[in-house]
């Protein structure tokens, strides 16, 4: 999320706690839950009466924002309790980003206190705002999911396929590091050893050292092993 819209929401975030808080009231943690294959970019929990502002951050696909800080709602339910939700998607630009706000009236706490204020995103667009003290899964939880996100096939495919991807794309690395490196390429090597992990040639004289061409000879055999299981692996288990 850009910078300047947390800092935004935190100057507002931190104008709005300086207020006092009515004595009925009680400070309750703020969440989002994204039951979407989506990213959901940030999402506002804002106070309709007196624009406090709280939350911030966003969700994953099939995740949870985590618990923010803090909106005050009433330490008993009642009609009339309304939640303005400012919110985007993710689309891959930050110059491209498209708001959407909704404001909810609070169904009753399934409980005798309002617990965490839950902001609830779902595949056909709709948005559920609720206040709750038990999570998802639970007997009580008022939702109209009853459990937390669970990852589409599709989703769970689309992370599979960059993993391995990855794995495969190292492959013929290992696999010229065990055949030995050109010349230059040994110079490379070293240079990006000497900046990120210099212990490695604690020993070594320099790139063309036989050593260490041996010992990255062993490396690339070792590793190559390692990803060849690893692909193999991942196919036994693929979504």
């Amino acid at each position: 999320m850009p910078w300047l819209l947390v800092l935004g929401a935190l100057v507002t975030l931190l104008a709005g706690c300086a207020s006092p808080m009515p004595s009925d009231h009680d400070a309750v943690a703020v969440t989002a839950v994204n039951y979407t294959g989506r990213e959901l970019n940030a999402v506002l929990f804002i106070d309709p009466q007196s624009t406090r502002v709280a939350g911030g951050t966003g969700a994953d696909p099939y995740g949870a924002s985590g618990a923010m800080c803090c909106y005050a709602l009433p330490r008993r339910w009642q009609p009339g309790i309304k939640v303005k939700v400012r919110y985007d998607w993710w689309t891959g630009s930050s110059a491209d980003r498209r708001y959407e706000t909704v404001e909810k009236e609070l169904p009753p706490y399934p409980t005798d206190e309002p617990g965490v204020l839950w902001a609830l995103f779902y595949e056909d667009g709709s948005v559920e705002v609720l206040a709750s003290a038990v999570d998802p899964g639970h007997p009580k939880w008022p939702g109209k999911v009853k459990h937390w996100p669970v990852p589409s096939r599709e989703y769970r495919l689309k992370l599979w396929q960059i993993e391995y991807d990855k794995v495969a794309g190292l492959i013929s690395y290992y696999q010229e590091l065990m055949d030995g490196l050109p010349s230059a390429e040994l110079e490379e090597t070293w240079r990006f050893r000497q900046k990120y992990s210099p212990k490695d040639l604690d020993g070594f004289s320099g790139p063309h050292d036989p050593r260490f061409k041996e010992a990255l000879q062993k490396e690339g055999a070792r590793k190559l092993t390692a990803a060849k299981e690893r692909l193999r692996q991942m196919e036994s288990i693929k979504p």
